[in-house]
């Protein structure tokens, strides 16, 4: 039985290298229009967070004042209590935010793989693997 080996990079022949660089650039390509597309999307998802912790912030300022209209106005019985709301905000602001810190990091190894596909790093890293 004969011992078939892979040959690196280094000992193709030119034609077998072109090949092999044009089936890693469009790889390359591939992965950065879908690394770009993702990043947007995570990017977009944590702009909606932002704006729903804004949201929720402007409905309770808005809830407590007209809570306390109505109290004033004796349309309505009861106390407001607002330490009820206060841990309820903290609870979602917590959650919220851990979900904020998973999508920024995500974001962030999106947009390190995108730069190191700009800056030929990417491709760089693949052709040592290819030599090893």
């Amino acid at each position: 039985m004969t011992e078939d080996r892979f040959r690196k990079y280094d000992e193709l022949e030119a034609d077998e290298k072109e090949v092999l660089d044009a089936f890693r650039q469009m790889k390359l390509m591939s992965d950065y229009n879908k690394f770009k597309l993702y990043s947007y999307k995570v990017e977009d998802l944590i702009n909606d967070y932002e704006k729903l912790k804004q949201l929720r912030q402007a409905i309770q300022e808005k809830y407590f004042s007209i809570y306390e209209e109505l109290l004033n106005e004796n349309l309505i019985e009861g106390e407001l209590d607002a330490s009820v709301w206060g841990i309820t905000r903290e609870n979602e602001d917590e959650t919220w935010d851990s979900e904020l810190q998973l999508l920024s990091e995500i974001k962030t190894h999106f947009d390190i793989a995108i730069k190191m596909i700009e800056s030929g790093d990417a491709e760089q890293i693949i052709i040592d693997e290819e030599n090893k």
